[in-house]
């Protein structure tokens, strides 16, 4: 479902709540109004919503700001294409599932893992912040992954009261 404010605005609703955009990602009615990201039902290429996905999201604020300065530039808005790159998910520690490629090239394991921590950096907004991420993740994945598992189990960390199962 779409945040509240989508209900409160008003404005035309449809699958999950989400306000209707139209192909340049205004809302009829209102060519001043974009809708986008979580709150939008954005239309693909066969007329049906694009799935709630960063990449639509992305990819749609992206074309809004472009349709915002052809406006000021009085030049004609244009219909948003999106450009599927595929989808990745991780699915445990060190390990993920990706589908690529205009084939759909699958990938799993720590091979799709590397691919997903390669995207995900790759959308980070500088260097600095890609290096802080990637020291980050190989911090927590590789060198206190050992670590965590132990010291969530040790009695000494615990400051819950203790069962004791043979008091009856």
């Amino acid at each position: 479902m779409a945040a509240p404010l989508a209900a409160a605005s008003g404005l035309s609703q449809g699958r999950g709540g989400r306000i209707d955009a139209q192909p340049d990602l205004t809302v009829e009615g209102f060519p001043a109004v974009f809708a986008l990201g979580d709150v939008a039902n954005i239309p693909g290429a066969d007329g049906q919503a694009l799935p709630q996905l960063g990449s639509v999201a992305q990819q749609a604020g992206d074309w809004a700001g472009r349709n915002i300065l052809a406006d000021r530039n009085g030049e004609g808005r244009r219909s948003f294409q999106y450009h599927d790159k595929g989808i990745m998910a991780m699915i445990g520690r060190k390990a993920a599932v990706a589908e690529i490629g205009e084939h759909r090239h699958e990938l799993h394991g720590r091979l799709a893992f590397a691919a997903w921590l390669g995207v995900h950096a790759q959308l980070l907004a500088n260097a600095g912040a890609e290096l802080n991420a990637f020291l980050t993740w190989a911090d927590e994945f590789y060198l206190r992954s050992h670590h965590r598992s132990a010291a969530l189990l040790d009695p000494a960390t615990i400051d819950t009261p203790r069962i004791h199962w043979k008091d009856g």
